[in-house]
């Protein structure tokens, strides 16, 4: 499952990907890291889209808008009008989360005559701990998104249900995802059918800084075809080089990994056949983690000191963004989230309306030892739980999220909304009639969005490490954070960490 270079769409929907309670915009992507430097926290979540709505001080953000409900083609799946009741389990509201608020409203218009009904989990192992329980007594969800420990992890432990019953990946509404469908086979069955293909970590930085720090903006050594390791590590140098309170980068375990991809290779590797294998002694993942080490022993990486903090989150990074180079997060989660920090921190009668922020993104650079320009990449969607009792219902409801992704129309108004969005009023709620506040796009950073989620210009690579459990993300993670901080060689490092790699593959059975 390592490498997925077939040409899938270039209009899948770009989204977002990895770790934790995230926000997202419509269309958008599906999650990020809620790590800390130095602990292996950050791995421990999905290394997909995880996301929530967008964190606000404001308890009447949610009120009901004059915002309306898209129309969507269906001439190539008919709903059945009657798609019922499903319960969706999650930690987070997808019913009024910006990315997928509106597929919900479509599936409860009369076309579908379906209702999300959102149970509420805990974020992590609590989450799968919940689901285990609600299986035990009968009482299964009907939905959930994807997790990466869901596979292979609970797929082995019987907690979905296939399928290939259901959904036929040969019907050209799935083309473009097939090979990404069947790349999540357990003993001949799928559980899994992505609708979006989603970035994972990318490079955040401000503008503002690069120009007033005199280097050269990432985007345009990034389109001049000269965004590699070795000019990336050169920013940061003459950056740290300016003040000793600059930082190049901030890294946690995860975001590593998302570096380690880019030379093809992901450290552990999920086999179609069954198993894993494990590259932690490759020669290729040695050399991206050892290259980072010694960037962390020349002081461009965020010091164990912590001087902004533990968890450098996107909100943070807003108002730090002039000491902190890079930030490796995913994309539309920073991106929109340090912008709203600065415009919409303290409610509508504070807002800033119809600016484009400073902060921008790029893909992590690329090795120029490697053969082609590799991203480590990720997917979204919904799988059904074993047990689940509204099955078709929530058949129905993949099947809109999947129509929604592949409606050309739909697509280009979901454009528009990032770039030159309408005004949108409140409704109800104590902002009755005042406009609320929505993100302006750089036409520039959203159209590289979505060119980080074609592979056209990309070989995407997959990392299984976080489908193992978090045990193996535990040990992993640290020992990758303890070779880039500390003093021992990753050599050294994989000796220790391979039997416990092998050790969790074998206990699963996998």
């Amino acid at each position: 499952m390592m490498t997925f270079s077939k040409k899938l769409i270039a209009g899948c929907l770009c989204a977002s990907m990895l770790f934790s309670i995230t926000a997202c915009s419509e269309g958008g992507s599906d999650t990020d890291a809620n790590s800390s430097n130095g602990s292996s926290s950050a791995a421990q979540t999905s290394a997909t889209e995880n996301t929530t709505a967008i964190a606000t001080t404001d308890p009447d953000a949610n009120a009901s808008t004059d915002q309306e409900v898209k129309d969507m083609d269906v001439s190539t799946y008919t709903p059945s009008g009657e798609a019922g009741v499903v319960k969706y389990l999650g930690y987070y509201d997808i019913t009024v989360d910006q990315k997928g608020e509106q597929q919900v409203k479509i599936f409860e218009s009369d076309t579908y005559g379906g209702d999300i009904q959102w149970i509420s989990a805990s974020f992590g192992d609590g989450y799968f701990d919940k689901l285990a329980t609600l299986i035990a007594a009968d009482d299964s969800p009907d939905l959930l998104t994807f997790e990466p420990q869901a596979f292979p992890y609970g797929v082995s432990k019987n907690m979905y249900e296939p399928l290939d019953d259901m959904l036929d990946m040969d019907d050209p509404l799935w083309a473009e995802m097939r090979d990404l469908i069947k790349s999540y086979e357990y003993q001949g069955k799928h559980y899994y059918f992505p609708h979006r293909i989603v970035t994972w970590y990318a490079l955040e930085y401000n503008r503002k800084t690069i120009a007033d720090a005199g280097l050269e903006d990432p985007y345009d050594l990034y389109r001049a075809g000269n965004w590699t390791w070795d000019t990336w590590r050169q920013l940061m140098i003459d950056f740290c080089n300016q003040s000793e309170d600059h930082i190049g980068f901030y890294a946690t375990d995860a975001t590593i990994n998302a570096f380690v991809s880019t030379t093809g290779v992901v450290v552990v590797d999920y086999l179609p056949g069954g198993g894993a294998q494990n590259n932690l002694h490759h020669a290729d993942v040695t050399r991206a983690v050892e290259y980072l080490a010694e960037m962390g022993r020349s002081g461009l990486l965020y010091p164990e000191s912590h001087p902004h903090g533990d968890w450098v989150s996107p909100q943070v990074f807003a108002t730090t963004s002039d000491k902190i180079l890079f930030l490796g997060l995913e994309p539309e989660w920073t991106y929109i989230a340090a912008t709203e920090n600065i415009q919409n921190a303290t409610g509508v009668e504070n807002d800033i309306f119809d600016t484009i922020s400073d902060f921008a993104f790029v893909p992590y650079p690329r090795d120029p030892d490697a053969d082609a320009y590799y991203q480590g990449s990720s997917c979204f969607g919904y799988m059904i739980p074993k047990g689940a009792k509204n099955v078709e219902g929530s058949i129905e409801f993949i099947m809109c999220n999947r129509l929604y992704e592949t409606d050309e129309a739909i697509q280009a108004q979901i454009r528009k909304d990032h770039v030159d969005p309408e005004k949108v009023t409140y409704t109800a709620g104590k902002y009755l009639g005042m406009q609320k506040w929505q993100m302006k796009w750089d036409p520039e950073v959203y159209d590289l969005w979505r060119e980080m989620c074609d592979p056209n210009n990309f070989e995407f690579v997959y990392e299984d490490l976080y489908g193992f459990g978090t045990d193996m993300q535990g040990f992993i993670g640290q020992s990758i954070i303890d070779c880039t901080f500390g003093s021992e060689s990753w050599t050294q490092v994989c000796e220790e960490v391979s039997p416990l790699v092998q050790a969790k593959v074998d206990e699963l059975g996998v």
